[in-house]
């Protein structure tokens, strides 16, 4: 990621300014000590590693390797510190070894700096510790995957260290079938619009064979992508490769003023900004939409509605938010 420095960020300390974007980004558990701590290997200006205590000027060219912060990020577990509260989790599946919750909008996954209480995680130790189920060797309280604090949907929560792990490896190799759906609007672009078909999603995603992989016959989605250049809170997807930009592969069924969407990477904000690509935008998206000021994060239309994968004993789980609690 790099970056040049104007306007409001002259003047400003570098480990302020780095802390700030990668809190941005999505990584939790930053803090400005932990920036200041481990710059060397993720910041360089003007080709050097700066000093904590270096006020950016006019012009200095930031780059930011953002790999090297996501790395750290999760190697850090604040498990013992995150309170147990009570919360009204919505379980769809749960069995010995996990869960499959379905995740409301505006609430927030992880715990982070100012924000210790009323997340998932909170609610999620509590339910585990009042079954005595919770296992503390856990990391983050069994959460292996996220949603955006406004994207509602379904998660699989591991209750033990060693299914924690098993799905850490999955999600990793792409074995997780995770299918969203987004309410849309804009004119679309070029051959995307020749996949339209005017079906009720309801109806569709609940006749979807996941064994056949349907979505090989949608919209293929395939590019790079990597930070904004223009705005650094949001990405850019491009159909060529990029330096700082990482391969992304969705796939997109138009049902109308709808799309389903099959992520097979999990770039940061993938869906968002791919659907920006073609010309399309989420309804109530704050960042990419149109207008976008007179919304909040939990105002956009955007759900994880279908989560499959494969158990320990070789048992595959797949959930459907329109079907029944198993």
């Amino acid at each position: 990621m790099k970056e040049i420095v104007q306007n409001e960020n002259i003047g400003t300390r570098v480990d302020k300014y780095l802390t700030d974007i990668l809190l941005e980004s999505g990584l939790e558990y930053i803090t400005r000590n932990l920036v200041q701590e481990n710059m060397e290997g993720g910041i360089s200006i003007n080709n050097n590693l700066p000093k904590r205590s270096y006020k950016l000027r006019e012009g200095d060219e930031v780059d930011i390797d953002m790999q090297h912060w996501e790395k750290l990020s999760s190697r850090i577990d604040l498990s013992n510190e995150i309170l147990p509260q009570k919360g009204d989790l919505d379980v769809r599946y749960e069995d010995r070894d996990l869960m499959v919750i379905y995740k409301p909008k505006a609430i927030v996954v992880h715990p982070g700096v100012g924000n210790r209480e009323n997340t998932l995680a909170n609610h999620i130790r509590y339910y585990l510790e009042s079954k005595g189920d919770y296992d503390p060797l856990l990391d983050r309280c069994g959460i292996v995957h996220r949603l955006d604090k406004g994207v509602s949907g379904l998660m699989v929560i591991a209750k033990n260290k060693e299914t924690q792990e098993y799905l850490k490896d999955q999600f990793t190799n792409h074995f997780v079938t995770k299918i969203y759906l987004a309410k849309i609007e804009g004119e679309g672009v070029g051959e995307y619009n020749e996949y339209i078909e005017e079906i009720d999603y309801k109806k569709f995603l609940s006749t979807l064979d996941l064994d056949n992989k349907p979505w090989e016959d949608w919209y293929k989605a395939e590019g790079y992508i990597g930070r904004s250049p223009q705005n650094r809170y949001k990405m850019e997807f491009r159909n060529y490769e990029s330096n700082g930009f990482k391969y992304a592969l969705s796939y997109i069924k138009p049902l109308g003023e709808y799309a389903v969407i099959k992520i097979e990477t999990g770039r940061m904000h993938q869906i968002r900004a791919t659907l920006q690509y073609l010309g399309l935008r989420i309804v109530g998206d704050p960042l990419y939409g149109v207008n976008n000021r007179k919304y909040e994060s939990s105002d956009i239309e955007l759900e994880s509605v279908i989560l499959s994968f494969v158990k320990k004993n070789g048992e595959r789980i797949s959930l459907n938010i329109y079907e029944k609690k198993r």
